[in-house]
């Protein structure tokens, strides 16, 4: 575990250090599109805006300051806006090292382009859709139909009324299941009982597992609030539902060697729990965990249908491309041998209110006797 809390570490050095490369960049191209002087001032400006907005989206999730919050949501969007920025400004430095072009004019227009963009992604996370799949299952003896929620985000971004919509979506739906993948919440001015009641008015079984954002904000208050409406939260346990049985997973690390950059303090692992499960051989499994790793521990124990979120599919383009290399299950149904494993992209949207190459969404599972 000191391995991966460095590795942790290290990580979130790296990130910082081609943050800061990506400044001194984009200050020097500033100069060299614009005609720009004094590469430090730039620097520094660059520096303080990016640093800061960072900052107030961290502070914003155990803040109660309704500034903090506007200064997280206002930073969020200048933080996308300067990663398209740079981008584009790489891309074109890359083709002027070919083609002579005018390089105010190219630069200008990548900076309207950038804003386009981030508007762009601003509007599409504004909305969420409902995405059905079919999905065959072995020892199913009948179609029951779940609808699958994660990554809400209730916050600063989104309150009472977007719960609400997914609520009435999936009402007239009438899903037999509904399982919630965590991370309902990601910061605690969301925590009251009114941005929570919504939760009350499903008419289906609903299930509930912890994810990381729950760990990083008021948990104890936060957990309690999604039972007081009704809602069963599966703490490392197994539930029957409709034929099957669900296997619901805290949120935790894979094993005690493979690196994660969202660690968990859990000392328990998905393969120190899951050895000691005792699954019934006659009916189909399903497992919720909020993140889609430990793959492999679930595939060995004989697990039919695996289901996370946490991915947001990257959220918002480039990143929607980088998510591959970090979750080679991120958006989607996967076949891993005989077991299944389907992602959602989530209902919500985590630090910036953007989507771009990807969609809020909840699932309706439809699951097929095979």
């Amino acid at each position: 575990m000191e391995i991966n809390k460095l590795l942790s570490i290290g990580f979130t050095i790296v990130i910082l250090a081609l943050f800061v490369l990506s400044i001194y960049y984009t200050s020097n191209r500033l100069r060299v599109y614009f005609g720009l002087k004094s590469i430090c001032c730039r620097f520094i400006c660059v520096t303080l805006t990016v640093i800061g907005t960072m900052t107030a989206m961290m502070l914003a999730a155990r803040s109660s300051s309704a500034f903090v919050g506007a200064l997280s949501i206002i930073g969020g969007y200048i933080l996308i806006f300067y990663i398209y920025v740079f981008v584009l400004f790489a891309l074109i430095h890359v083709i002027s090292l070919k083609w002579n072009l005018p390089l105010r004019w190219c630069a200008a227009g990548t900076v309207a382009f950038a804003f386009m963009l981030t508007m762009a992604g601003s509007f599409r996370a504004n909305s969420f859709a409902v995405n059905e799949i079919r999905i065959k299952l072995p020892k199913l003896t009948k179609e029951i139909s779940v609808m699958l929620i994660s990554d809400v985000h209730l916050g600063w971004h989104r309150g009472r009324e977007y719960l609400e919509k997914i609520v009435n979506e999936t009402n007239l739906i009438k899903p037999d299941i509904i399982l919630i993948a965590g991370d309902i919440a990601d910061s605690n001015v969301a925590l009251n009982p009114d941005t929570f009641e919504p939760l009350a008015k499903f008419i289906a079984p609903v299930y509930f597992v912890i994810g990381n954002h729950e760990t990083y904000i008021d948990t104890k208050l936060a957990l309690e609030l999604i039972e007081r409406y009704g809602v069963h939260i599966l703490h490392n346990k197994i539930v029957y539902e409709n034929g099957v049985q669900i296997v619901g997973l805290d949120y935790m690390n894979a094993d005690e060697n493979t690196f994660d950059m969202h660690l968990s303090n859990d000392t328990r692992t998905i393969k120190s729990i899951l050895a000691n499960l005792t699954l019934k051989s006659n009916m189909p499994t399903l497992l919720m965990h909020h993140s889609p790793i430990g793959i492999k521990y679930v595939k060995s124990k004989g697990i039919d249908l695996m289901l996370s979120g946490h991915t947001h599919a990257g959220q918002v383009f480039p990143f929607t491309l980088l998510v591959n290399i970090i979750f080679p299950f991120n958006r989607g149904l996967y076949q891993e041998d005989k077991m299944q494993v389907f992602v959602t992209q989530g209902a919500g949207t985590y630090m910036v209110r953007s989507r771009l190459g990807s969609s809020n969404e909840i699932n309706l599972l439809r699951l097929m006797p095979n």
